[in-house]
Formats: structure tokens, C-alpha cells, sequence
């Protein structure tokens, strides 16, 4: 383990942070992340900290989790009182998991609005929320709007349906675009779309058509990543007994270069 955080400060023994970390708290700029652990189903590739309803099993439930949420936000704010850190206003907010519109919009709002009421946002504060295209509503992204939030990324991966399926993924392609026109209309005027390339049996063919369809959407943001199979998840283990085949790096590269060049053509920049 190192002995500094990324910033520079040590990296705590028993878990919380030393004054000398917590003393220049103030001069930074001030993020928060908010972790919402519900899938619908869990993405062949993904190894976060997620939980279908299967997996969470009998005694859980969604509906208590933004109440949860905000006895976690309580006590970090009285720790961080309590040692006398001097926090600026919260400049960036991230919902993130997961899938964190699994959740109503009113539970998502209710969370932040406690962000607000016990950190402050800053004013143009960027507050995101990310969703699968098939987890939100015209009703549920103009309620989020109106609640606060000033962005939404889309898990949008491929608009190839053979690549979906291979990622367990469960959404149809030509959803997208209705969901980027839905968060549009609701006001939203921060989109992003995440995009994976490197997918077993994506073709330099299939990885182009993906991001001219991003393309033809007109988001504010692309994030293009590359598969990588985590150990422990169910395309690893695919993988592993000869079921498709393993990522290819050299096509990994040209997909890498193609998004490079297609992005740059379109304006987008790094």
C-alpha cells in the first residue's frame, strides 16, 4: 500500500484521516460521491460493488436506501465538524453505481437536496446522475431536473445488438436516442455517453457504427473505455472455458485510434 494518498497526504492506519489532511480540506476543491448499489441485471463485465434483487435476497429493500443515504451523509458531516474541517461548498455531486435511476427520481432529489442542506452546493454546481437507457422516463428525468441535477450519462456500451448481448446487456439500441431526447427536453443540458470497445466478437465495423450513432446524438461528453475482463466476473469465466473469445489487443488499438480520430473529426477533444 502507499504511504500517501494521491494528494499527498498520508494514507490513515485506522481508517480516518489525520488533522494535517483534514486542516487543508478548505483549499481544495470539494466533490462528493454517491454510491447507489441496485441493478436491474448485473452486466456480464462489471465486478463494482452492485446487487441485483436476486443477490440482495429476502429483507432488502430499494425503498429504504435513500433514507440510508442520508444517515451515511449525517455522520460524515458530524466526523468532519467534529475534527474541525473547513469544507467550500460542494462543487461537483456524482450519483453513480449501479444504477442509481433504479431508485424514484423523488428518493434520488431527496438525497441531494440533504447534500445541499448539510454541505451547500456551489453555485453551477455539476450534479450527475448516471442511468441505463431503459431506467428513466420523460416524468422521472424532469423531475430529477427540477430537483437539482444538471446532468445525466447514459450506459449506452454499443449500439451493436450482437455486442449488447454479449455484455449482458439489456436495453435496445434505438432506446438511446430517446433517452438523450427525453433529458434534453427535461432541460438537462449536460448528456454523456459511455461507450465500450474491445467487446469479444465487435468488429472494427461494429465499433465505427457505435460511435457514429453516439455521434449523430450530439452529446456533451463521450467516455470511450476499453474492456477489460475482471477477474471473478461471468465473461471472464466465459472466456476462461473457450465460450467467446479473449479481447484482442491489436484490435484494441485500432479501436482506440478510431475513436481517437472520429471524435477529434466531430470537435470533441480531450
Amino acid at each position: 500500500m502507499p504511504s500517501t494518498l494521491p494528494a499527498g497526504d498520508p494514507v490513515p492506519s485506522d481508517g480516518s484521516l489525520p488533522p494535517e489532511a483534514l486542516a487543508g480540506l478548505g483549499a481544495r476543491p470539494f466533490g462528493l460521491y454517491v454510491h447507489v448499489p441496485f441493478c436491474a441485471v448485473r452486466c456480464g463485465y462489471c465486478d463494482f460493488n452492485t446487487y441485483t434483487a436476486t443477490e440482495l435476497g429476502a429483507g432488502v429493500s430499494q425503498a429504504t436506501y435513500a433514507r440510508t443515504a442520508i444517515v451515511e451523509l449525517r455522520l460524515a458531516a458530524r466526523v468532519l465538524s467534529s475534527r474541525g474541517a473547513r469544507l467550500p461548498r460542494v462543487e461537483t455531486v456524482f450519483f453513480g453505481g449501479g444504477t442509481p435511476t433504479l431508485l424514484p427520481a423523488d428518493d434520488l432529489v431527496l438525497v441531494l437536496a440533504e447534500v445541499d442542506r448539510l454541505f451547500g452546493l456551489a453555485a453551477g454546481a455539476e450534479v450527475t446522475t448516471e442511468a441505463n437507457p431503459d431506467s428513466v422516463t420523460p416524468t422521472s428525468l424532469a423531475r430529477l431536473r427540477a430537483g437539482g441535477f444538471t446532468r445525466v450519462s447514459y450506459g449506452m456500451q454499443s449500439a451493436v445488438p450482437h455486442v449488447l448481448a454479449t455484455l449482458d446487456r439489456t436495453h435496445d439500441p434505438q432506446r438511446v436516442p430517446q433517452a438523450v431526447s427525453w433529458a434534453r427536453s427535461a432541460g438537462f443540458d449536460q448528456v454523456s455517453l459511455d461507450l465500450i470497445h474491445g467487446t469479444p466478437g465487435e468488429s472494427l465495423a461494429d465499433w465505427r457504427s457505435t460511435v457514429d450513432s453516439a455521434l449523430a446524438m450530439h452529446p456533451d461528453h463521450v467516455s470511450a473505455y476499453a474492456l477489460i475482463l475482471e477477474p471473478g466476473t461471468a465473461l471472464a469465466r466465459r472466456v476462461s472455458r473457450g465460450e467467446v473469445a479473449a479481447p484482442d489487443d491489436d484490435q484494441a488499438a485500432d479501436s482506440y485510434e478510431l475513436a481517437d480520430e472520429l471524435l477529434g473529426a466531430a470537435g470533441y477533444e480531450w
